[in-house]
C-alpha cells in the first residue's frame, strides 16, 4: 500500500496514564529525536485516543418512579486494581464511613458472574444488576491526570438507571451537563461527598431529576476511523514533527499530580 513511498513515521500511542511505571521505558536517551506523532488522551496529542463521546438525544420515556422503587442499595464500584496513584481505594474507605458501597471485582467481596467486568462478572450481567439495584455508580479513575477519563464514566450511558460519581483528573463538564454526574472534587472530604450521597439517596425528587437529565444524553465511540486517519496523515502530513523528548512531553508539569483531597489526620 505504502510502496514508493517514504513514510516513516514514529507514533506513541497510549491509552494508559503515564503514572504507569511501563511508560518509565521511554524515558532513555534512543527515544530523543525519535518520535513524530503522539495519540493519547491528552487534547494536544497529533491524533486524540479517547474512551467515548456524549451527545444530546431525546429523551425515552420510562418509569422513574418505578425505577427508583426497585432500588435496593446505593453505591456499587466495579475495581480490580486494588492500589492506585490516585489513591480512589483510601478515599472509598473514608467514604463508606457515610454511606454503604458494594465493591465488586478483585478488590471487593461482591461479584455478579464469572469474569468480565473489572472481574465483577460479566459486562452485561453486571450493568443489568448495576441499572436495577443501585443508585450511584463509582468511576473512580486509577491516576489524576488532565484530560483522562476512561470508560468508567461512560459506562453507565445511556440506558444504565444510575447516577455516576466521578473523581479524576478530567474537566467533566466538557463532556456532559454536571447535573448528569456528581463530581468527588465539589466535596472537601470523602466523608462529605458519603454524607451528601446518603441525603441524595433519599431524596426521590432531585434524584429522578438528575436521573432524567443523564438520559437526554448518549454516548459514541470515535476510534472507529483511527487507522484511516493514521494512514491518510502518513500520505499527507509533510513535513512531520520530530519531538526531541516524548517523554518530556507526556510528563510535563501538570499533566498528571498525586491526590489532594485526602486528609493525613
Amino acid at each position: 500500500m505504502f510502496k514508493g513511498l517514504d513514510l516513516t513515521s514514529w507514533l506513541l500511542y497510549t491509552r494508559e496514564p503515564i503514572t504507569d511505571r511501563r511508560m518509565q521505558y521511554l524515558n532513555q536517551s534512543s527515544y530523543h529525536g525519535q518520535f513524530n506523532w503522539t495519540r493519547t488522551y491528552f487534547s494536544d496529542s497529533t491524533f486524540l485516543s479517547i474512551y467515548g463521546l456524549l451527545i444530546p438525544r431525546k429523551r425515552p420515556q420510562k418509569d422513574y418512579e418505578q425505577i427508583y422503587h426497585r432500588k435496593k442499595y446505593d453505591v456499587a464500584w466495579f475495581v480490580s486494581k486494588c492500589s492506585t496513584s490516585s489513591s480512589r481505594e483510601d478515599y472509598v474507605h473514608k467514604m463508606s464511613t457515610f454511606v454503604q458501597v458494594h465493591v465488586y471485582g478483585g478488590c471487593g467481596n461482591f461479584s455478579c458472574g464469572s469474569g468480565g467486568f473489572d472481574m465483577g462478572g460479566s459486562r452485561d450481567e453486571c450493568l443489568h444488576k448495576l441499572s436495577e439495584e443501585y443508585k450511584f455508580y463509582l468511576s473512580f479513575e486509577n491516576s489524576f491526570c488532565r484530560d483522562y477519563v476512561t470508560e468508567k464514566f461512560f459506562n453507565v450511558f445511556p440506558d444504565i438507571n444510575v447516577i455516576p460519581v466521578v473523581r479524576g483528573g478530567a474537566m467533566y463538564e466538557r463532556l456532559s451537563s454536571p447535573d448528569t454526574y456528581i463530581n468527588a472534587k465539589d466535596f472537601t472530604s470523602p466523608e462529605e461527598l458519603g454524607r451528601y450521597l446518603q441525603e441524595l439517596s433519599r431524596n426521590k425528587t432531585q434524584y429522578l431529576k438528575m436521573l432524567q437529565k443523564k438520559d437526554e444524553y448518549d454516548k459514541i465511540f470515535p476510534q472507529h476511523n483511527a487507522g484511516c486517519e493514521l494512514c491518510q496523515a502518513a500520505h499527507t502530513r509533510s513535513p512531520r514533527h520530530v519531538f526531541d523528548d516524548v517523554y518530556s512531553w507526556l510528563t510535563r508539569p501538570g499533566n498528571c499530580w498525586p491526590p489532594d483531597d485526602l486528609s493525613t489526620n
